[in-house]
């Protein structure tokens, strides 16, 4: 039991694993994409089957979820840990 840890995702990700328990497509893969590409929209959209249009759409609507700004390296840094970190709560 990790409660901090737990916390920490829930505040960096909930709205979008919320989003993505009630919506279609799911964003959180198009955001762990993204970031394993270190930001690069090209390999993203290739990776993903995605135009880059599509793409794009996805990730404004990934900022507007989390009131980020997807640029921003802290942002990136967090949600990174955020990722890694969800995989040790339940």
């Amino acid at each position: 039991d990790h409660p901090d840890l737990a916390a920490f995702v829930d505040r960096a990700l909930g709205p979008l694993l919320d989003h993505d328990s009630r919506s279609r497509p799911p964003l959180l893969p198009t955001l762990q994409t993204y970031l394993a590409h270190a930001g690069r929209k090209a390999e993203t959209a290739r990776e993903l089957h995605l135009n880059r249009q599509t793409l794009y759409n996805r990730l404004a609507r990934i900022g507007e979820l989390l009131g980020t700004d997807l640029d921003d390296p802290q942002t990136v840094l967090a949600l990174s840990l955020a990722l890694r970190a969800r995989r040790h709560v339940p």
